[in-house]
């Protein structure tokens, strides 16, 4: 097989064209220069909260800004980072070689180190979603109801739900080889030769270990790792006819996109899902978690769209209080009404945070309030990362409500709340939420004593990030 990389060619020319080093640019963004290296290798994106720095520098606007990084090139070379990166997006795939995909991937991941597996490229675009829409057209019927099963199974099946409790504990990104080396045993049982019933649970247990690996690889920042893992997990879902675990999993891939500023993904991800997911009550669930993130994807992408977020975010929660009484398999847990409340309140935070229109934003700031009081509320035990979320989305909503002393001080509980978690998922959401809160009020004192706070916890917590931190009037 022929090896290429991958080049952002016109964004590298335009560096140069200005005069500035990888050095330079990364000391101007309070990055390192890792990080703008593998932006130009096309293995990751400029987180959102950059972006708007990152065109200043280059002296493009954001549309341009969005062209250059869009405009990736393959480039001849001998390494063999994309041979693990590219092959899992292949639906064509028997089932004898998806096992066997799925075996190497996990072996791969269980000896690779941090620095290799964080170097993944993470795929967008047509790229993207077009391997996800095959995915979808090629589904076959759902499975008939599942009857007990072996033991050794059923021993399999609790553990993945205790690795489940773990990740929500906020501790699972410690434990994320300990899923990756559960799924490689699974895969390599795939190999033996077994009854169509237990071959189908072996495959639903390996798309739900799968997933969470995906899952927990995204808490830890590792974004390409978790792409990928999304995707074997869709594979697994396809040979264990499991759709409706396979329109979560969509939807997981959705938060990815929207974490790396991929809006127009997210919305075509979602709006994939929802297509594949089959109708019924059973589904419900899962329907009400892809309409909040479809309606959240709407706000991102502006005013335009204002009016089908809206649709969407009332949909979620219309759907959920049908859905709500029904019994939901374990991969669906943390889907509660906290959970949908949270959705609904995300969608209109970013309608609020994008409207300039004082009639409007009061009018969605006022919706965030009262979904994010009620998740609050409603929040069970066992859920730190959640819980942490919860209070960094008050910050959020207060800051939508032009209140940057009640933001940075809500935000300053949440602060206190982390100390003991290890997320990089959480880190993402107070570095994004010091972005928008030091542009829209530079001059702000509490925003500037929450800056020192976050720059502290970081130095203890994630002292790599530190760097992230935007500076008053930069």
């Amino acid at each position: 097989m022929r090896i290429v990389h991958l080049k952002r060619v016109r964004f590298i020319q335009r560096r140069k064209a200005l005069g500035l080093t990888q050095e330079n640019l990364a000391d101007a963004l309070h990055v390192e220069r890792s990080t703008v290296a593998r932006w130009e290798r096309a293995e990751t994106e400029p987180q959102p909260w950059l972006r708007p720095r990152l065109a200043a520098l280059l002296k493009v606007s954001a549309a341009e800004l969005e062209s250059l990084l869009a405009d990736v090139a393959p480039v001849p070379g001998r390494a063999d980072r994309l041979a693990h990166s590219s092959a899992p997006f292949d639906f064509s795939l028997t089932e004898e070689q998806a096992v066997r995909m799925l075996e190497g991937f996990s072996a791969y991941d269980i000896v690779s180190r941090r620095q290799v597996v964080a170097g993944l490229a993470v795929l967008s675009g047509s790229a993207l979603v077009q391997p996800i829409r095959q995915w979808v057209v090629g589904l076959p019927a759902p499975a008939a109801a599942i009857e007990p099963t072996p033991e050794t199974i059923s021993e399999l099946e609790q553990a993945i739900v205790l690795f489940r409790r773990w990740d929500a504990s906020g501790a699972g990104g410690l434990r994320r080889k300990a899923v990756v080396g559960r799924l490689n045993a699974v895969t390599e049982s795939l190999t033996e030769r077994h009854d169509p019933e237990t071959t189908r649970r072996l495959f639903q247990a390996a798309a739900e270990l799968a997933q969470l690996a995906g899952w927990m690889a995204y808490d830890q920042g590792l974004h390409g790792m978790a792409q990928r893992h999304y995707v074997l997990a869709l594979h697994a879902c396809r040979e264990a006819a499991a759709p409706a675990l396979g329109a979560k999993i969509i939807g997981d891939m959705t938060q990815l996109s929207t974490a790396l500023g991929n809006y127009t993904d997210s919305l075509n991800l979602t709006r994939t899902a929802l297509y594949g997911l089959p109708h019924g009550v059973a589904h419900d669930a899962v329907r009400a978690e892809l309409l909040g993130l479809e309606a959240r994807a709407y706000a991102h992408l502006g005013e335009r769209e204002a009016g089908n977020a809206v649709r969407s975010a009332e949909a979620c929660v219309e759907v959920w209080q049908e859905a709500r009484g029904e019994p939901r398999p374990d991969w669906l847990h943390y889907l509660n009404q906290a959970e949908v409340d949270c959705l609904a309140a995300n969608a209109y935070t970013e309608l609020a945070l994008a409207s300039a229109e004082p009639r409007r934003w009061r009018r969605y700031a006022a919706r965030a309030e009262r979904h994010t009081a009620n998740a609050r509320a409603a929040r069970v035990p066992g859920y730190t990362r959640s819980r942490i979320l919860d209070e960094i989305r008050l910050a959020r909503v207060r800051l939508s409500q032009r209140e940057p002393a009640e933001a940075a001080a809500a935000a300053t509980g949440a602060l206190r709340l982390a100390e003991e978690a290890r997320s990089s998922l959480v880190v993402d959401w107070f570095v994004r939420f010091d972005a928008a809160l030091a542009r829209r009020h530079p001059d702000c004192r509490e925003a500037a004593e929450f800056r020192d706070r976050l720059r502290d916890h970081l130095r203890r917590a994630a002292p790599h990030r530190e760097r992230e931190i935007v500076r008053a009037g930069v």
